[in-house]
């Protein structure tokens, strides 16, 4: 290596030594040495760090994981929808940002990765999305080279903590969802009719729950027996609203109703509009099917409560909304409905998300098949004895 140690008579009358070096590209000048063997001796020094990648410039920031994670946030707000991100956020604030204060990305090893996911599995049910966020927010450290590995990218997913009995169920079967309507109309028949029509429209087409509540009656074709979904509720950070962005691709879709799911809507509306008229309204203001005291959209926390109220009286465990979807898609397979018009009811865009209830239902049918055919056997084998 080529260097030109210089010096200069300082004011005391002793010699300062001096250089200029280029470190990672960049020229400067390193004074102060005492003697010139020491200088040449720093100069090495500072070459033999650059190689090293251990010169203060070349060392990376440390970071700590909840500074990365609040740029990955604002980040992931402009590339999701907002009620995804909103869910997001709610899911770090409450789960992970606690967990993590005040730790460096650099001080999370693999056993402290696993360590964390154990106490997720043994605190909720559905871990797996926390777990995800705080993996997709060290893929970014690694990006920018805060971290050299992922250390959640081989932890162990152990079996998720149980849900509460009380939920255990995810759907009801045919003579379950019957008694659940039938007590739902006796619940509601009187007052809050349109309870009961709520869970009827879920039950008969399908649809979730945020396409029902965001319903408008110009929707609906009472004549024609047609429902027409094109808007959602949706929960962004400013509340719930109305958003016309569909869930999938497919999820603008046309429905045909049964006659007595037109005759439930067509009594409800009739009985909606006599309400009106009875606060002196002189016609009818409600848009929405389902409508608020304020005469908006029902909020999509509502009908939980209504659904714990109906399957109390029924005797039923209660299932989560969502299982009435659920519900309806293993019965329409059982039914005979086949794969394409069940993916187009439930407005799924990819159809292997339909082939996998299908795939459910036949597997439980098959099973079924195979015990009633053995208890067959087994009647005519005892037949034949006697």
């Amino acid at each position: 290596m080529t260097m030109k140690i210089k010096n200069k008579v300082l004011k005391n009358g002793l010699k300062s030594y001096y250089f200029r070096i280029t470190l990672n590209g960049k020229p400067t000048t390193k004074a102060g040495y005492i003697s010139y063997k020491e200088a040449i001796n720093a100069y090495r020094a500072y070459k033999v760090a650059e190689a090293n990648g251990e010169l203060e410039s070349q060392k990376t920031k440390r970071v700590k994981f909840n500074e990365l994670a609040k740029e990955w946030l604002a980040m992931k707000e402009k590339n999701v929808k907002p009620s995804t991100y909103v869910a997001i956020k709610q899911r770090y604030e409450a789960h992970i940002k606690p967990y993590f204060k005040g730790m460096y990305l650099d001080e999370l090893t693999p056993i402290k990765a696993q360590r964390f996911v154990n106490q997720q599995a043994n605190k909720f049910v559905r871990y797996n999305w926390t777990v995800g966020i705080v993996s997709q927010i060290f893929k970014k450290a690694i990006q920018y080279n805060y971290v050299d590995k992922n250390p959640f990218e081989n932890v162990d997913k152990p079996r998720a903590k149980k849900a509460p009995s009380r939920d255990s169920v995810n759907f009801y079967d045919k003579e379950e969802l019957i008694k659940f309507l039938k007590s739902a109309y006796e619940f509601y028949n009187e007052d809050h009719y349109y309870r009961y029509v709520f869970f009827r429209l879920l039950a008969f087409t399908g649809m979730r729950k945020g396409e029902a509540l965001a319903l408008n009656w110009s929707d609906i074709d009472l004549t024609n027996k047609t429902l027409s979904i094109s808007k959602t509720v949706v929960t962004v950070a400013s509340g719930e609203v109305i958003s016309n962005e569909p869930k999938t691709k497919a999820s603008n879709r046309v429905m045909i109703l049964d006659d007595d799911t037109v005759s439930a809507l067509a009594g409800w509306k009739l009985r909606q509009h006599e309400l009106y008229e009875r606060l002196r309204y002189k016609t009818s203001p409600c848009n929405y099917v389902f409508n608020s005291s304020v005469n908006s959209f029902v909020s999509l926390s509502k009908p939980r409560q209504w659904c714990r109220s109906i399957a109390k009286t029924a005797g039923l465990p209660p299932i989560i909304i969502h299982g009435f979807r659920h519900t309806y898609a293993t019965l329409a397979v059982q039914s005979g409905m086949d794969i394409k018009q069940l993916q187009y009811q439930l407005g799924h865009s990819d159809v292997r998300t339909t082939l996998q209830i299908y795939a459910e239902v036949t597997k439980q049918q098959k099973t079924e098949t195979a015990t009633i055919f053995a208890n067959f056997m087994g009647e005519s084998n005892i037949k034949s004895n006697t």
